[in-house]
């Protein structure tokens, strides 16, 4: 794209404590073949304690320094960025990576033949470039959002095409339209607002396109580490839960909901190992002798009918009390049912309540806690949609993609799946 046509950039790096890995960046931001004119590097500080406010602005007083109060998290915190960004384009780049001179340019000539690109998401590799960590994403049918071929040293994956979603670490987007659709969402605080943004984008009609031609290097999970995996776990549970709630038309939704809130117990019980013989009355022990090695299913049409007192009730309350009681009296159940079995001794179980089975449980509370507000979100974003979840589920790519691969979990989760019929709905499209 010749020099005078390049659009105008804000590079924004978000950072928290990250002074020992900031520098690697911010060289490579000011050293970019890019017009001066037409580029501003900013580094929005989310509330550091490790003196990295100081840093920046004695090392690189050139680049423009936003400080905040305090940290808000990866949505909220490039969020408050986009503040301070006075130019047409936002490019969001994380703090932990490096990459070439031509990077910009790259990243921007897609809209040399796309001018009505929304966003555009770069490749991303390992820190030596000699493994994948995003050539484009996927989008399980649960929410939870992962990265095809991540650490093969290459991938059919690696070409120019639409895709579902950008990677929040290094990604474009037109300004006015991240503004308009209110950037990330806040209430994610870290952890797939990309895919959610993302998948906003696409059901408003706008195209999200992936370059391999724009790559950064990356050195791999340097702020999340800091945090414990029970946090993480809420996070990633709970967001992705946020995501179907907002994106799912009703059809899918309906079986989309209950069925991934069924999934994330069982990756309760399995963490903490719990088997479910000592819970069984009696009379019922044959049958539910260990529930972590189930007897197969019978067939779905014999599980799961239209008549059975459930599901019928399940229909009855979506219908008459919409989704937002429907997914209310869901979570509610399923807390009464878990509640019940975790008074009873842990070694009965023989398992344990570790932080990260009960991370589950804190996730389910937190979303239901959120439905107020997801209602608001859903209801707007259902209003103003224009594609069809039949012309974005080829996007999601592997729908049907467990988000654990616990053998005896995946066992489950395909029996289960099929049996709610998700398999069938989200492999044709309906």
């Amino acid at each position: 794209m010749p020099a005078d046509s390049l659009p105008d950039v804000s590079v924004v790096i978000l950072n928290f404590d990250g002074r020992h890995i900031i520098d690697r960046c911010l060289q490579s931001a000011l050293a970019l073949d890019y017009p001066s004119d037409r580029l501003e590097v900013i580094v929005c500080d989310n509330g550091s304690s490790d003196g990295s406010v100081e840093y920046v602005r004695t090392r690189f007083p050139s680049v423009r320094l936003v400080p905040l109060d305090r940290n808000y998290g990866f949505a909220e915190g490039n969020n408050r960025a986009l503040a301070a960004c006075r130019f047409q384009w936002v490019a969001f780049i994380n703090n932990d990576m490096w990459f070439a001179p031509s990077w910009l340019r790259k990243l921007v000539a897609p809209l040399a033949t796309q001018p009505a690109l929304a966003c555009i998401a770069g490749r991303i590799l390992n820190w030596d470039g000699s493994q994948i960590d995003f050539v484009g994403g996927g989008v399980s049918f649960e929410g939870h959002g992962f990265h095809l071929d991540q650490g093969l040293g290459q991938s059919d994956q690696d070409k120019a095409r639409r895709v579902i979603a950008p990677c929040g670490g290094a990604m474009l987007i037109r300004r006015d339209l991240f503004h308009h659709l209110g950037g990330f969402d806040r209430d994610y605080f870290s952890f797939f607002e990309d895919t959610d943004l993302g998948w906003r984008l696409n059901l408003l009609g706008h195209d999200v396109w992936y370059t391999p031609e724009a790559t950064v290097f990356h050195r791999q999970h340097a702020t999340a580490r800091r945090f414990p995996a029970h946090q993480l776990r809420v996070l990633y549970e709970r967001n992705a839960l946020f995501t179907i709630y907002k994106c799912l038309g009703d059809a899918n939704l309906a079986v989309a909901l209950p069925t991934a809130m069924m999934l994330m117990n069982e990756r309760a019980l399995r963490t903490g190992r719990l088997g479910l013989k000592p819970f069984a009355i009696p009379s019922d022990s044959r049958r539910q002798a260990d529930s972590l090695r189930p007897e197969p299913l019978p067939a779905r049409d014999d599980r799961l009918s239209e008549e059975q007192p459930v599901t019928a009730r399940a229909r009855r309350v979506l219908g008459e009390e919409g989704w937002g009681m429907f997914a209310t009296k869901g979570v509610r159940y399923l807390g009464r049912v878990t509640a019940s079995a975790l008074r009873r001794p842990l070694l009965a179980g023989g398992g344990y309540l570790s932080s990260i089975s009960l991370s589950h449980y804190v996730a389910l509370h937190e979303f239901a806690t959120s439905l107020e507000t997801l209602q608001e979100k859903r209801r707007w974003l259902q209003a103003h949609r224009v594609r069809t979840d039949a012309e974005l589920i080829p996007l999601l790519q592997e729908p049907l993609h467990p988000s654990w691969d616990d053998p005896a979990y995946v066992r489950f989760y395909r029996r289960l799946t099929h049996v709610m019929g998700i398999d069938e709905r989200f492999t044709s499209g309906r």
